[in-house]
């Protein structure tokens, strides 16, 4: 039986605590999900599953598993699982139904009942704590956003409802719609997500609003949710929030925090922000019942504020005390609430613990050794032996980059190099997650099974999804693309060797979020249309080599994601390119200077690599013996005196540049030939890069960014993703061969 590891984080018992993992599958290793079962003892636990991607033969690759395990407090705790068709999962004690309404869909999770109703986003009506009916039919007024002195809400006009998972242990509702003004004209799109657990007495709310009207720029300058009950009895009233101990205030009269910038800046918050910052809340109780209403990661996504009262609490999701921010076309931002109803006499201690755990939730996490039997990428990410060195490396440049919280920015972070370029035009200029960054983080997540890296790749995905995304342009090589490197996020252009689709494909397995999957497709289709409409993509040398290679690695993971043939189809078209490309030019050649087409050390390389991941759908002699032949190429004219690559191939930039991704292209090259040279040629730039100092910001100075942003530290945002698959591929060929004991700890 394999293992289920839950690290030690609260020191409380959790009983029943919802808890979700994906398992991946080895092709044939599942043929029916029924037949997985998760055990803490006899007999197993109920469980909820979902099937996200298959291989070719029918059998499950990924698996989305729901279950509520007894997590003791102050300790760890390890699960098993098996497959088996001998014994069935036990069934839930309590479950969670939803029911087909007139008025919208009704949810029933034992504890507490709603209606999500199918008019008006509010989020909820009709909401029954253990039978009992709560304050007036609808105690919520919708999400109401203001731009340009403009008003809009969610509240009215028709939502269409999707029942994306039904329990036992979970549902998930799905919504879609339009904010409406006073004079019911449509504004501004909003999705809606609504997570109710069985057995449990709260739920989880979120919003999207999504800028796809015609104008190119909005200015935000309010969004809120108000809760406004028909109180029994004078109201007591709490505000909790801290990242250390949570400072929780009391009051029968009204209470009201803000997050802001000051609040930011003069916090000398130690935690990995990706992973936790702290917590946000505020509680209302009169003699029938309470809520407590929590913002999940609200100091990194500031500004917000709770305000509190007699007449019940206001969520602002973006204050409207706070200078207006920019809403570009396309844009996105979603929130995510805790919505927790609870009797009159649950202390506060009790709903401070569990927004806690809506803020910090239990994650298990799998071994290494599971990963690298069943690994869906199919690509060596798990070897047995490294050197715990290069993990340690690895961490370095993961947990260097600046931090940056602010609510269109918290998920990325700037490069303090493109900045001083003047890429920016005086302004921030930001990753966009640059080099694939969740994805990187997936797989090293994999690899070590370290729960604030996942965090991290999830808060980049989500960031991706959000911000970088564009969701509507009337240009269509914008539209559905996503926005390179450029300062605000999304001020500039849309080119394949800027989009990434794995990483969204990755939070699709990891979490079962369907968005991520669309998102996918759309960056997908995307680059199809770059790579087909625009005539220097389509011919010889028209174009950088890295375009068609990104493009090219894009595909690759769509199809291995996916299966879907079209994506193979664009690969094979792909292929050829290159392959006519060099036989054109005798090398990847492309423009640089009016005059000059010199070989790009660490672009070569990168199409190179993919062209390698091509191996993973075609065993294709003549894209064997074109990723050799190029390497070769790049040995006879881009290698210095001293045995380290140049940057590029002409004299004014010759300066040493032992890029990570010649380091891999080297180790494909001895894949396919065995010849051991490369490798060690491979190791030479190795020790060169290693030993530069990673430009490390995250602990530097912390300042206001004009951008809105709260930014520590000036270092490079996308050094672990730009390094991290590179190396971890030359040292998975070169660590059994004994060319990498020189790295490693002497003891």
């Amino acid at each position: 039986m394999q293992t289920l590891y839950f690290e030690k984080i609260s020191q409380f018992n959790r009983p029943a605590e919802p808890v979700t993992i994906s398992l991946p599958f080895a092709k044939g290793k599942l043929t029916n999900p029924d037949h997985l079962l998760i055990r803490n003892k006899d007999p197993a636990l109920p469980l909820q599953r979902r099937v996200l991607a298959t291989w070719d033969d029918g059998s499950v690759k990924w698996l989305l598993v729901h279950f509520q395990p007894d997590l003791p407090g102050n300790q760890d705790k390890t699960l098993h699982f098996e497959i088996t068709a001998t014994q069935p999962a036990s069934e839930p004690t309590e479950a969670v139904t939803v029911a087909e309404a007139p008025d919208g869909l009704e949810v029933n999770t034992g504890p507490l009942s709603f209606l999500v109703p199918n008019e008006g986003f509010l989020p909820v009506r009709q909401v029954k704590l253990n039978g009992q009916s709560l304050w007036n039919d609808a105690p919520f007024r919708g999400f109401t956003l203001k731009y340009d002195g403009q008003i809009v809400s969610s509240a009215p006009g028709p939502v269409a409802l999707e029942l994306e998972e039904t329990g036992p242990l979970r549902a998930v509702i799905l919504l879609k719609g339009k904010h409406q003004n006073a004079d019911g004209q449509e504004y501004l799109e909003f999705r809606g997500r609504i997570t109710a657990y069985a057995g449990k007495p709260y739920l989880e709310v979120e919003h999207q609003f999504i800028h796809t009207e015609a104008k190119a720029e909005l200015s935000l300058e309010a969004l809120s949710l108000a809760f406004r009950p028909e109180a029994e009895g004078t109201p007591h009233l709490a505000l909790g929030e801290g990242y250390y101990r949570t400072t929780i205030k009391e009051s029968n009269t009204a209470l009201e925090l803000a997050l802001t910038t000051e609040t930011l800046l003069y916090q000398s918050n130690e935690h990995f922000i990706d992973s936790f910052y702290g917590d946000f809340w505020a509680d209302w109780r009169d003699n029938r019942a309470g809520l407590t209403l929590s913002i999940h990661q609200a100091h990194q996504n500031f500004p917000k504020k709770l305000q509190v009262d007699q007449d019940g609490i206001i969520c602002w999701l973006y204050p409207d005390e706070a200078a207006p921010t920019r809403l570009l076309q396309g844009m996105a931002k979603t929130h995510r609430l805790q919505l927790h109803f609870h009797p009159p006499d649950t202390t506060l201690l009790d709903c401070s613990g569990r927004s806690l755990q809506f803020q910090l939730p239990d994650r298990p996490a799998l071994s290494r050794d599971w990963f690298r039997e069943n690994n869906p990428w199919l690509e060596t990410f798990f070897p047995e032996k490294l050197p715990n060195r290069l993990i340690t490396f690895f961490n370095r440049v993961h947990d260097g980059r600046p931090r940056a919280a602010g609510m269109f920015h918290f998920g990325d972070a700037p490069d303090s190099g493109y900045t001083f370029q003047g890429r920016g035009q005086g302004q921030t200029v930001w990753v966009n997650n640059e080099y694939d960054r969740p994805h990187c983080g997936a797989l090293f997540y994999g690899l070590t099974g370290q729960r604030r890296v996942l965090d991290s790749m999830l808060a980049g995905a989500r960031h991706w999804l959000d911000v970088d995304l564009c969701h509507h342009s009337p240009d269509p090589l914008l539209h559905g693309g996503l926005k390179q490197h450029t300062r605000y996020h999304i001020t500039g252009g849309v080119n394949p060797s800027h989009e990434w689709t794995e990483g969204f494909l990755d939070y699709y397995f990891l979490t079962g979020r369907r968005e991520a999957l669309e998102a996918a497709r759309s960056v997908a289709e995307n680059i199809i249309r770059h790579m087909h409409n625009r005539p220097e993509m389509r011919a010889f040398g028209g174009i950088s080599v890295r375009e068609g290679g990104w493009a090219l690695r894009a595909m690759v993971g769509m199809w291995l994601g996916t299966g879907e043939e079209k994506w193979k189809v664009e690969a094979q078209r792909l292929v050829e390119m290159f392959l006519g490309w060099y036989q054109t030019y005798g090398a990847l050649l492309a423009p640089y200077t009016s005059h000059s087409m010199p070989r790009v050390t660490f672009m070569i390389s990168l199409t190179v690599n993919s062209l390698a991941r091509y191996l993973l759908l075609e065993d294709d002699e003549q894209v064997k013996k074109l990723i050799v032949e190029t390497v070769d190429d790049l040995i006879e004219h881009n290698l210095g005196p001293d045995g380290i690559f140049y940057y590029k191939e002409l004299p004014s930039l010759r300066y040493i540049a032992p890029t990570p991704h010649v380091l891999e292209a080297l180790t494909q090259a001895y894949r396919i030939t065995g010849n051991q040279d490369y490798l060690k040629l491979a190791a030479r730039q190795f020790v060169a890069l290693v030993e530069q100092q990673p430009i490390s910001g995250d602990r530097g100075r912390k300042y206001a960014d004009p951008s809105g942003a709260v930014i520590q530290g000036e270092g490079r945002g996308r050094i672990f993703a730009d390094k991290y698959i590179s190396l971890l591929l030359f040292a998975a060929e070169a660590t059994p061969l004994g060319l990498l004991d020189w790295y490693e700890y002497p003891f």
